[in-house]
């Protein structure tokens, strides 16, 4: 596989010092899904909003 060699951000690559880690979510679609519709529901507390 390439993962490991790519510079991306799913790997950290785009935060300078971060290690090079790749954590795909493994909990399914359904309950992603799901704490994606939380979250907005909850005007998506923890997440800084800039433009």
């Amino acid at each position: 596989t390439l993962y490991p060699l790519a510079n991306s951000w799913y790997l950290g690559a785009n935060i300078p010092g971060k290690p090079r880690v790749f954590m795909p979510y493994v909990g399914g679609f359904h309950v992603y899904k799901q704490k994606c519709d939380a979250v907005a529901a909850n005007s998506y507390d923890g997440f800084a909003m800039t433009r």
